[in-house]
């Protein structure tokens, strides 16, 4: 399978580069406001590492305090053992967990969000522009590889009128009429080339690419 990315004709050629860059230029855009939108949820982030810092030193200070519980006194010593335990769960083993789970919730949002916003427009140009690219290059693609065949074959003539029938069935009347004043007249009358430059054209190609009619060979000449 051959692929023509643009048309040989100028005109037909820039409009494709200048979509192709409307496109790329309208993905990148997009693409941008998504990792913008993600930054900015990211930097919520600094909450969720508040909560957990202070929450571990909160931890820190518990283990200190845990040092200096005397061991040889029975009640006091199990009373600010249960103290600190109870210390330890219901505050800094909590805002370690909250700030985790929160730091986690964060960049799922973020992900959510900018996916939210920057895949919806991107998808809705790029997969029909891209389908639509897609099948063009491979139409023009087996344009050229059809003409390139007829030329090294020697067949130019025989290609040169299939393209003229394939013309005459597919081509518009107003673009039929603008390649030929009398299209019938030119396929009863072996007269293809005006047709079957107008399909090359139309399949985004150069006329000179296929082989130049043949000739009629002249008859001998006769000197007086």
């Amino acid at each position: 399978m051959m692929l023509k990315p643009y048309p040989d004709s100028r005109w037909p050629a820039f409009l494709r580069v200048l979509a192709d860059t409307v496109v790329f230029f309208w993905t990148v855009v997009w693409a941008y406001l998504g990792w913008l939108i993600y930054q900015t949820v990211m930097g919520l982030q600094a909450i969720a590492d508040g909560m957990t810092n202070t929450g571990a030193t909160f931890n820190k200070w518990i283990a200190a305090f845990r040092q200096v519980i005397p061991n040889d006194v029975p009640l006091l010593t199990k009373f600010l053992q249960d103290m600190a335990n109870a210390l330890q769960h219901y505050s800094g083993d909590q805002l370690v967990s909250a700030g985790h789970n929160i730091h986690d919730a964060i960049i799922r949002v973020a992900i959510t969000l900018a996916l939210l916003v920057a895949l919806p427009p991107i998808l809705l140009v790029l997969l029909p522009y891209g389908g639509w690219r897609w099948r063009d290059m491979r139409e023009t693609g087996a344009a050229l590889a059809f003409v390139r065949v007829a030329s090294i074959t020697g067949r130019a003539d025989a290609a040169r009128a299939v393209l003229a029938y394939r013309a005459v069935s597919t081509l518009s009347f107003r673009q039929l009429m603008s390649a030929s004043a009398d299209p019938v007249g030119d396929l009863v009358e072996h007269r293809y080339e005006r047709l079957a430059n107008a399909m090359l054209k139309r399949a985004g190609l150069d006329p000179t690419r296929l082989a130049p009619p043949d000739l009629p060979e002249l008859p001998p000449h006769r000197g007086p």
